[in-house]
């Protein structure tokens, strides 16, 4: 017998219909059936992965220490380091060591790709953004998806233990979930 439970999150389906219904519905949309006793999906199928998602650590997620450029480098420098590091995203320190921004792939794409500007005259300052979110080892990975989220953010620095900064991107968090996700 049917149990109710839909691949689709927060969807019941109706055992005598087939009707798709919100999750916590007591009554079938379409032909009314009770669904007060249909089997909800239970904690086990994904309590691995919000497991994970609430307990774990930025410190789990396996990143490299972070690459800097300063903010009065040429974002041509920017792009070459990117290239040469294999990183998306670069901290931006001021001459005290402090992180005054970030650059990425798509700060340079959106504001300083294109044929009317000129790579070399082009500072970091001109096109990073500025005080950027920072997280801690500390912070659990549901945080950090958050931030991401309200922020519009694919990557964010953080600091370890022993003070060295860290760039965590969307796509770390992902790839380090997945190995948590039930496979069917």
């Amino acid at each position: 017998m049917d149990s109710g439970v839909s691949t689709q999150p927060n969807v019941l389906i109706c055992p005598d219909c087939r009707a798709e219904n919100i999750e916590g519905t007591d009554q079938c949309i379409v032909c009314g059936s009770d669904l007060r006793t249909l089997k909800r999906p239970s904690a086990e199928r994904s309590s691995e992965l919000k497991e994970r998602m609430i307990s774990g650590h930025l410190s789990d997620v396996a990143v490299e220490e972070a690459v800097s450029v300063a903010p009065g480098d040429p974002v041509a420098l920017a792009v070459h380091v990117m290239r040469e590091k294999g990183h998306a995203g670069l901290v931006v320190r001021d001459e005290s060591d402090t992180i005054i921004g970030i650059v990425t792939e798509r700060d340079i794409l959106m504001k300083a790709a294109g044929a009317d500007h000129d790579l070399v005259a082009l500072t970091v300052a001109d096109i990073m953004t500025p005080d950027p979110v920072m997280l801690r080892e500390d912070d659990t990975l549901a945080v950090a998806l958050h931030k991401m989220s309200v922020g519009g953010f694919r990557h964010i620095p953080f600091v370890d233990g022993d003070g060295t900064t860290k760039m965590i991107s969307i796509q770390d968090v992902f790839r380090h979930l997945a190995r948590y996700i039930p496979h069917q």
